[in-house]
């Protein structure tokens, strides 16, 4: 495609030389092409038409002419004269009979009567008082019922002589002798045509193939082309229907006509050529000039910028009327191009100002730092007038005052803040452009204000919201330290009832699992008030995995409790170090490996250390309940619960992996949970970035 791009003229004047030379040449070649393929196809066509129906009357003919001399014996059989054949013919009556009617004959055939037993009593030749000669192949035919027979090149047709002085005394049978030779009589002779009869079962050929043709007859096709004929086939009817007629016609002969055409054609496109070339110069030379002139103009200007040139032709007309418009139209251009330059020169100032106002407002942590900045820039950009910043609602209207509003996040209101006016007396001289600057200034104040509020809001509540749940944490952890001293002592003693100590276990089950809420609590609070100190260190692949199985020896009995297997695989080959927090490194395996244990009734858990990108993988993977696509956007929630469907005793906080994926984060690790869902298990995965 890129190579027809480049094959394509890119000039008007060559483009309309070649739109002028293709409206006269493709038409020829459109011809020229239908000629040589579908003119030839329909020709041939027209000629397979012609002769199958040339050999359709042939093969009617010829069946007409064996019907013929069917109905020629039948009539000499019902003759009276055929009694003779009971006397064996003594005066010969029947055979000057045959004699006469062979001579009637327009083609050579030979009859002859015998008696039942199928001896000679007349003919027309010699073999009188012998046997038939093709006696077996006479009672076959009998047998079958037929009245025709062929033995080699000969066809023979019979029919029974019947007595008609005794009703249905068979007197003998009366017997044609047809050479298939009389075919030779239906053949055409026609210059560059060659007919002939072929009969495959018995490979008899009547008529001649031409010479040096090699040629293989094949009549069970229609039809079909060879490099010099055209060969068709016919099955013909009646007693002769196992053979079929050929013709073989010479395609020189059916083209004789197109090949004049194409020479003529041909002839004319060479002429037709020469006048579309001629024709297409003149008028490159006449009408495409002036043109040419234009687009050269045009491409000087686009190459040197120049907005002045002008065009001058000595030519009248379109042509000249369309240089003179061309010639308006540079000069409007190089007028616009002038005041655009301008106004694109104070548009960019204005835009570097409002930048650098915002760059500079964007830093204020203060409200009454964001009106100083603010009413200082303006005071900077228009040093004639006198900027000031108002608490009250202005009671006239100025074009330039810059109304504040700020939001109320609570009720989604906004309220009146202030106004920053201007006298100097030119603020009615700016033009609307001037004035939605000033008004884009004024909406990046208002936002800045809105930010410092939401920011100093934001504090607050969260610096109160830590506040509060450290000291309820601490004020509850004191009495349930005290309720699980007191419920040990009474676990232990021994005045207590079975159903007594039930209930003091049970008491402790709780405390100790609201401790542990509150304790989960404490963590969130202080990783979020960013007071967590994180040590940073890098450690080896080996550090890694002594780490891990540490905290595979303290789960190790858990999982054997409830018959779960629990293996460890390191992967990586290298040695690579990575960057860990130690403390927080265990505390999230634990996790990862209680919640493995937890959830999974039976199978095992594999832990997997490898190699992953530009990272080192610790993977948890185990064979438990599972998690749908849905619980999975919620398992890093906070204070969420996943429902599993199983015992109450096995739920938490809901905090564990919220907590370890904030004390991954703080040492550049990251934690991801996958499942491909319910029932089939979960992979839990802690990417250590390599130092």
């Amino acid at each position: 495609m890129r190579l027809f791009k480049r094959l394509l003229p890119k000039t008007l004047k060559s483009k309309l030389r070649l739109a002028l030379f293709a409206i006269g040449f493709f038409p020829f070649v459109f011809i020229l092409v239908y000629l040589h393929n579908l003119g030839e196809k329909k020709i041939l066509d027209d000629t397979l038409t012609i002769y199958y129906t040339q050999m359709h009357m042939v093969r009617k003919n010829i069946a007409s002419q064996l019907e013929t001399l069917e109905k020629e014996i039948g009539f000499l059989a019902s003759l009276d004269m055929m009694n003779d054949l009971v006397v064996n013919d003594v005066d010969r009556r029947i055979s000057q009979l045959l004699i006469q009617k062979q001579k009637d004959m327009a083609y050579p055939v030979t009859l002859l009567a015998t008696d039942p037993s199928f001896k000679v009593i007349a003919t027309t030749e010699t073999g009188k008082g012998e046997s038939f000669s093709e006696k077996e192949a006479l009672q076959k035919m009998l047998k079958k019922g037929q009245h025709a027979f062929k033995v080699k090149d000969v066809l023979y047709l019979v029919t029974s002589i019947k007595s008609t002085r005794q009703k249905g005394l068979l007197l003998g049978y009366l017997i044609l002798k047809y050479p298939l030779s009389n075919l030779d009589f239906f053949s055409v002779a026609q210059e560059g045509v060659h007919s002939l009869f072929y009969f495959p079962q018995s490979a008899l050929q009547i008529g001649q193939m031409p010479e040096k043709t090699p040629l293989v007859l094949h009549p069970y096709h229609e039809h079909y082309m060879s490099q010099q004929y055209l060969v068709l086939t016919e099955q013909l009817e009646g007693v002769l229907h196992e053979g079929f007629i050929v013709y073989m016609v010479k395609k020189s002969l059916a083209l004789a006509f197109l090949e004049q055409f194409m020479r003529f054609v041909w002839i004319l496109f060479a002429l037709g050529v020469i006048v579309i070339g001629l024709l297409s110069w003149w008028i490159g030379k006449v009408i495409l000039t002036p043109i040419s002139k234009l687009s050269n103009a045009t491409e000087a200007i686009i190459r040197t910028q120049d907005y002045t040139t002008q065009v001058s032709l000595s030519s009248e007309g379109e042509i000249t009327e369309l240089a003179d418009n061309f010639n308006v139209m540079i000069s409007e251009i190089n007028q616009s191009f002038q005041l655009l330059e301008e106004e694109n020169r104070l548009r960019l100032q204005r835009f570097i100002q409002l930048i650098n106002i915002f760059n500079r407002l964007i830093r204020t942590e203060r409200e009454e730092a964001c009106i100083e900045v603010a009413v200082g820039e303006l005071q900077r950009l228009l040093p004639e007038q006198t900027f000031a910043f108002e608490t009250n609602y202005p009671k006239e209207e100025n074009g330039l005052n810059l109304m504040l509003y700020v939001k109320d996040f609570e009720k989604e209101v906004s309220h009146f803040y202030g106004v920053i006016s201007v006298s100097g007396g030119q603020e009615n001289k700016m033009n609307s452009e001037e004035k939605r600057f000033y008004s884009a200034i004024a909406t990046m104040i208002m936002l800045q204000l809105d930010q410092i509020r939401l920011i100093a809001k934001t504090r607050a509540v969260s610096s109160a919201k830590s506040s509060f749940i450290s000291h309820m944490s601490h004020e509850l952890r004191t009495p349930l330290h005290t309720i699980l001293s007191a419920t040990q002592y009474l676990v232990s003693y021994a005045g207590l009832t079975l159903p007594q100590q039930e209930k003091v276990v049970t008491i402790e089950s709780s405390a100790d699992h609201l401790l542990g809420m509150i304790n989960d609590i404490l963590d969130l609070v202080q990783i979020e008030a960013g007071k967590v100190k994180v040590e940073k260190v890098n450690a080896s692949v080996a550090e890694v995995e002594r780490s891990v199985k540490e905290v595979l020896t303290m789960l190790e009995l858990l999982a054997e409790q409830k018959g779960l297997t629990l293996t460890f695989e390191n992967r990586v080959k290298h040695l690579i170090e990575v960057l860990i927090d130690p403390r927080f490194l265990k505390q999230i395996m634990i996790n990862l490996l209680s919640n493995a244990v937890k959830f999974t009734e039976q199978g095992g858990i594999e832990v997997v250390m490898s190699d992953c990108d530009e990272s080192v993988c610790i993977s948890v993977k185990d064979s438990g309940i599972g998690l749908s696509k849905s619980d999975l956007n919620l398992l890093f929630d906070e204070f969420t619960q996943i429902d599993h469907g199983i015992v109450s005793e096995q739920k938490g906080s809901g905090l564990g992996l919220a907590i370890s994926q904030k004390q991954a984060a703080l040492f550049d690790a990251e934690l991801k949970v996958e499942s491909q869902g319910v029932g089939r298990g979960v992979t839990a995965t802690l990417k250590l970035h390599k130092v």
